[in-house]
């Protein structure tokens, strides 16, 4: 059996949280780490992308007693805590629970198997160059290179996520010679890489504002728009399938939360 710090420790070797502090060291913010500690060992483990209601009482119902999220349990400063508000009712009931709750955000994103590498392998790059470094090695953002239309890379992107919920900006029949992909919140980034010279013919990402589509179409680039949790469920999904097989001793389950594919 392993205690709450130690699984900590082993998630840490995959997606070091010291590259969340990096990140917040360089204008980010985050709140990465062991959120919620209530029992000394772990006994049972869910992976879920968000701490959510639902998650948690698939997590009462299958008997852990830690849940391991991507998007950070507490995020914000938490003001107060009411089961009857949908704001911090999830939290509530994962303490009334006994739960442990562990957020691995930016350090996975960033990670060399993370989340923004897993996006940019799915959408189809074998071989991929770092936009933004955080440090030598790690980084957000990935460019790579792609033959395809833009209409049969939207296709191949719907099929490949399971997902209907994408937009496509763009001449359909145009040629796609290279993608440049942002997980997440990526809007402000990929416009700063379009403003920047980038020579992606397409941009992959999602959570972008109005203003921010115009400008990256009025540079003369194809846009392709993921929802949030699509775009990194699925590198999620790679983590909790290594964290299974590595710390195989313990129960360890999956939670895909099909309201938002």
């Amino acid at each position: 059996m392993l205690k709450t710090t130690e699984y900590l420790e082993k998630l840490n070797s995959f997606a070091p949280l010291e590259l969340s502090k990096k990140m917040v060291e360089q204008g980010g913010y985050d709140n990465s780490g062991l959120l919620v500690h209530l029992t000394e060992n772990v006994t049972g483990v869910l992976f879920t992308l968000d701490l959510s209601d639902v998650a948690v009482k698939k997590a009462k119902a299958l008997g852990v007693n830690t849940i391991v999220t991507h998007h950070p349990a507490i995020y914000n400063p938490v003001i107060e805590l009411s089961a009857f508000d949908k704001k911090s009712s999830a939290l509530t009931s994962a303490i009334k629970g006994g739960l442990n709750v562990i957020s691995m955000h930016l350090n996975l994103d960033i990670c060399e198997q993370g989340i923004d590498a897993s996006l940019c392998t799915a959408l189809g790059g074998k071989e991929y160059k770092i936009i933004n470094y955080i440090d030598q090695t790690h980084g957000y953002g990935r460019e790579f290179k792609l033959s395809a239309t833009l209409g049969k890379f939207t296709a191949d992107i719907k099929k490949r996520f399971a997902t209907k919920k994408v937009i496509c900006y763009g001449n359909k029949n145009a040629q796609i010679k290279s993608v440049a992909s942002f997980c997440g919140a990526g809007g402000h980034d990929a416009v700063k890489y379009v403003a920047n010279g980038g020579i992606a013919d397409v941009i992959v990402t999602s959570d972008i504002s109005h203003h921010e589509i115009k400008e990256i179409i009025e540079n003369g680039k194809s846009l392709i728009i993921l929802p949030h949790y699509v775009a990194e469920e699925y590198g999620f999904n790679k983590f909790y399938e290594w964290a299974k097989k590595e710390i195989g001793s313990l129960p360890t389950h999956y939670f895909a939360d099909k309201r938002f594919k």
